[in-house]
């Protein structure tokens, strides 16, 4: 008996020793062969929203890039919009195409809502969550992270009760938006209208009087050209909105509420920014995760299937004893 507990656990240490001895030597291998990434697929990446929905046709948002990089068509992303596309096409250097998605899409951002009353606790979307946004256990109430949801809709058919919805994303504080921007310097002038703005005359008056030592007529340029990313170059996000060029500009322009908009939309497209790499961030963890599971569960087998088969050997030796 002692013998047969000795040789199962001297079979158990040599599998865990084999698994141990592989890992290592995969792992130096992975550092020593190591490929680096196709610097455009990585910038076809990193336009694409990172919702790893699969509306593309492909496992992930990484996969599509590499697809469009050898030549796969670029207007697959409904969660992108056509602006993705737009963007995609500049990047490659080719003519943009039409959004390729039912005319039916509503172009919203969407997050999921559990109604946690409903929720039996089934975890079949949490397994179905590409990002990990939502939490909890078994046979306990599961709720979405909306920060971290991409809106992907992944979990909602997975529900058997179908008490996941679609909901449009809760605003932030600070995501208001004027609906009359001119009425914040209206008090500059007498009652009645706004004076009518004239052409930039390249006077430089207003950066003769800018707090933050800024070139408020570049900022202008750039945002009248839609060069959002120029003008946070000239210093867009230091502004500080104080309106003193308004009070100065011969012709009339409105030039902190230009000022203020642009910001607000540079806040915007980083925030968007953050949320994509935080995404693609938990995207390749749960990856990764299920990866060493998937590896963990396959040594346990193998060590049972060991066991068995000493345990089938042992009954042989026994059998022939008897005999």
């Amino acid at each position: 008996m002692t013998e047969s507990i000795m040789s199962i656990g001297v079979g158990i240490l040599g599998l865990s020793a084999i698994g141990l001895i592989g890992g290592t030597v995969l792992h130096y291998a992975s550092k020593a062969f190591r490929v680096n990434g196709n610097p455009l697929v990585d910038s076809i990446d990193e336009l694409l929203p990172q919702t790893q929905c699969g509306q593309c046709g492909h496992p992930g948002c990484h996969p599509y890039a590499e697809a469009i990089a050898n030549g796969e068509a670029i207007n697959r992303c409904p969660p992108g919009g056509q602006a993705t596309v737009d963007r995609i096409a500049n990047l490659l250097g080719i003519d943009s195409l039409e959004l390729d998605a039912d005319e039916n899409i509503i172009e919203q951002d969407l997050v999921a809502l559990i109604i946690e009353e409903e929720c039996i606790g089934c975890t079949k979307c949490i397994q179905a969550c590409p990002v990990d946004a939502i939490v909890g256990s078994n046979k306990l109430m599961h709720t979405v992270i909306s920060s971290d949801c991409t809106g992907c809709d992944l979990c909602v058919d997975p529900c058997p009760v179908d008490c996941i919805e679609m909901v449009p994303r809760p605003k932030a504080p600070d995501s208001w938006v004027p609906e009359h921007p001119d009425l914040i310097s209206s008090d500059r002038f007498t009652k009645g209208e706004l004076p009518p703005e004239s052409p930039c005359i390249r006077c430089g008056a207003c950066a003769t009087v800018c707090p933050a030592h800024l070139q408020p007529q570049l900022m202008l340029f750039a945002l009248k050209a839609g060069a959002l990313n120029h003008a946070v170059h000239e210093g867009l996000t230091d502004c500080v909105e104080c309106a003193a060029c308004n009070a100065v500009c011969p012709s009339h322009i409105h030039l902190a509420e230009w000022f203020r908009l642009g910001r607000f939309q540079a806040e915007k497209v980083l925030a968007e920014k953050q949320l994509s790499l935080e995404a693609r961030e938990r995207f390749q963890t749960r990856n990764a995760r299920l990866k060493r599971i998937a590896a963990e569960q396959d040594l346990k087998r193998s060590v049972r299937r060991a066991k068995s088969g000493e345990a089938l050997e042992r009954a042989r030796k026994l059998r022939e004893a008897a005999s």
